[in-house]
């Protein structure tokens, strides 16, 4: 490749990711001036913050996923970041596939509970709704038969229902296992499913996945309530579980 060529790819790569050019320039500022003892975790904050950023660009489909099979948004919003950081054509070395990380098993298993066609190894690595649809399906579906606890249905996502089933075994409940491996500080299953959690909770502040509800305005005097037209349907939707 030409100088003049590569020269001309650079600068239209640094105009298409103006904001991400931006964010490695106050990470490199922040190594300058903190030294090299505070890289690393500088460098780990920009990273988390491109991932957050491109996580929530994927928004819209989130939020359509979670309305479908009754989530959290955020939590998804969550596995997502986790799993891709919000990349479309991620797979992982055990062969999951796109945004969520989702095995061909599982998702056609989802496919089938939303009474969709078996989705395709490039469908699942191009199409972020219907990624976001099979996952959204497949946390409902491990929610009624693993939940309420978040944590064991993320470690069921994480490392399979079989796996989980195993672990509680071993361990006698999945609160005893969930003790122990807090006393050996040593389970990566177990800090994936607070890594998801505590990103749901980063992303739910951020307000850009769900935007936060404006409260109206408090008045000097309470106004009468208006009269209730039996001719206009309620168009709330129920809570997403959580």
């Amino acid at each position: 490749m030409s100088e003049r060529r590569a020269r001309g790819r650079g600068w239209r790569w640094a105009s298409e990711h103006k904001w991400l050019a931006a964010l490695l320039a106050v990470a490199v500022a922040f190594l300058v001036f903190e030294g090299a003892v505070h890289g690393p975790k500088v460098a780990e904050q920009v990273w988390s913050e491109v991932g957050m950023q491109r996580v929530e660009g994927h928004a819209e489909v989130v939020r359509q996923a979670a309305a479908e099979s009754r989530v959290d948004p955020c939590l998804l919003a969550g596995i997502m970041y986790v799993e891709s950081r919000g990349r479309v054509d991620a797979v992982s070395k055990a062969d999951a596939l796109g945004l969520f990380q989702l095995k061909v098993a599982a998702a056609g298993d989802a496919a089938q509970r939303l009474k969709l066609p078996p989705p395709s190894r490039e469908a699942l690595l191009s199409d972020p709704l219907l990624n976001a649809r099979l996952a959204a399906s497949h946390v409902a579906w491990l929610y009624r038969h693993e939940g309420p606890d978040l944590e064991r249905i993320l470690v069921a996502y994480n490392a399979g229902r079989g796996k989980l089933k195993q672990l509680i075994a071993d361990s006698g409940s999945f609160g005893a296992w969930r003790a122990k491996r807090e006393r050996d500080g040593k389970s990566e299953t177990l800090q994936y499913a607070r890594d998801v959690l505590r990103f749901a909770d980063a992303f739910r502040e951020r307000g850009v996945i769900v935007p936060p509800v404006a409260r109206p305005a408090a008045t000097t005097a309470a106004a009468p309530a208006p009269a209730e037209d039996p001719s206009v349907a309620s168009t709330a939707e129920p809570a997403p579980r959580r």
